[in-house]
């Protein structure tokens, strides 16, 4: 039994290590792209903001990605949209003041007058003060498009996606909600609230990825304190996401590839290569959780293709109610002009999933998230829910249905 499990891990081992040389060959090769070159030719005229402003623009927008001043959207031919509210980071402010000072000699030493005293001379000190300055989101301007990799969405259906679903969130060291993010970001991870938010009504295929995505932010990311580079996150989430879903036989590569290129900084892609070997285990563990939970789930269940189909329709129709009760509630919020809905949006680092464009290269900018549980805030039964009540009808009509043949009572 033993050697058995060896040769199964080990197989497992190679097949990781395959998946994982794909993502160095297909990163590689967007970053040999012309569009790659113009993507970072364009982003070399964006500001890197410092961790402390990092965090100032997360307290006051959220959802930001991508950040400038006013002039330099407008050089860029966007401008910021009417009624939007600049976000106020601080600036570095130089000046300069003139200073009565020791004399010095030649020699480094304090030059004295006929009395014995220091020989004072004006002198300008240049000095560096901090003023506040404010900029604006990508997401508060219009007009010309910028540069992009990769597509927008991955698309596909996912083979008992539901089950999936409800395995992935077990495996979440964090609960998961849906939500409409309003920068265009797939998916966050909130660091302080430690919960995770997906883009709601994208396709079954995105939303895995992502979900996988957040949820290694929430495995391996939570200690804010860590000193690990914003690149180095982004690779390991997106880049073990990748190589899960390509062992159950779903290529990101689309999708996942531009999105790594934009995290590496040089051709050598020494951040993608620092990070394989946690992507390799961080993958594996993620792996075998999914493959037991889902054994033990079929087994727990053993449902009949009509049963299974019957579960689907019902999270299809859940998911469709869920999206008409998020437009009802926009619709009344603008109504009402109210901006309450719960949980408000917090301060700390998040970090998210969202296509390769120009806003991912080198980006600096942090945000956080709002997230809606199921049920939209147990107003009304969640999937999850739902699927448990009607598996657990299901189970007793077939105990029920056990029982009676057991009795010779037709059927």
């Amino acid at each position: 039994m033993a050697d058995t499990e060896n040769m199964n891990f080990k197989s497992r081992e190679d097949r990781l290590k395959e998946l994982t040389d794909q993502l160095e060959v297909g990163v590689k090769s967007v970053r040999s792209s012309a569009e790659f070159k113009t993507l970072l030719a364009t982003m070399a005229k964006f500001p890197h903001y410092s961790l402390n402003n990092c965090i100032l623009i997360s307290m006051q927008k959220p959802d930001a990605t991508l950040c400038q001043s006013y002039g330099a959207w407008k050089k860029m031919g966007r401008y910021v949209k009417k009624g939007e509210k600049g976000i106020k980071v601080i600036a570095p402010a130089p000046y300069t003041i003139e200073k009565e000072v020791d004399k010095l000699d030649a020699n480094g030493k304090v030059v004295l007058d006929k009395d014995g005293e220091p020989v004072k001379v004006k002198q300008e000190l240049n000095l560096m003060g901090f003023k506040a300055e404010s900029t604006f989101d990508v997401s508060q301007t219009e007009g010309k498009e910028l540069p992009k990799l990769g597509i927008d969405e991955l698309k596909g259906d996912v083979n008992k996606f539901s089950l999936l679903m409800s395995v992935i969130r077990e495996v979440s060291p964090v609960p998961i909600g849906y939500e409409d993010i309003k920068s265009g970001a797939k998916g966050y991870y909130h660091v302080a609230e430690k919960r995770i938010a997906i883009q709601r009504d994208m396709s079954e295929l995105q939303t895995l990825k992502t979900c996988l995505h957040e949820v290694v932010h929430a495995k391996l990311h939570a200690d804010a304190s860590k000193d690990i580079s914003k690149n180095r996150k982004e690779i390991e989430a997106e880049g073990t996401a990748a190589v899960v879903l390509n062992f159950f036989g779903y290529d990101t590569g689309a999708y996942s590839f531009p999105y790594l290129a934009s995290y590496t900084t040089d051709e050598s892609m020494k951040e993608l290569k620092a990070a394989l070997n946690t992507i390799r285990s961080t993958s594996a563990m993620i792996i075998r959780s999914v493959e037991d939970m889902m054994i033990d789930k079929e087994k727990s269940q053993e449902m009949s293709p009509e049963q299974e189909a019957e579960l689907e329709k019902i999270a299809k129709e859940q998911r469709a109610e869920e999206k008409q009760a998020g437009e009802n509630s926009k619709e009344a919020a603008e109504k009402n002009k109210s901006d309450d809905d719960w949980p408000l949006r917090n301060t700390d680092e998040v970090v998210a999933d969202k296509p390769a464009t120009v806003a991912d290269v080198g980006r600096k900018i942090l945000g956080t998230v709002r997230i809606l549980p199921d049920g939209a805030g147990g107003k009304r039964p969640s999937l999850l829910d739902k699927l448990k009540i009607e598996k657990e009808k299901l189970s007793k009509d077939k105990a029920a249905g056990g029982a009676a043949n057991e009795k010779g009572v037709a059927i």
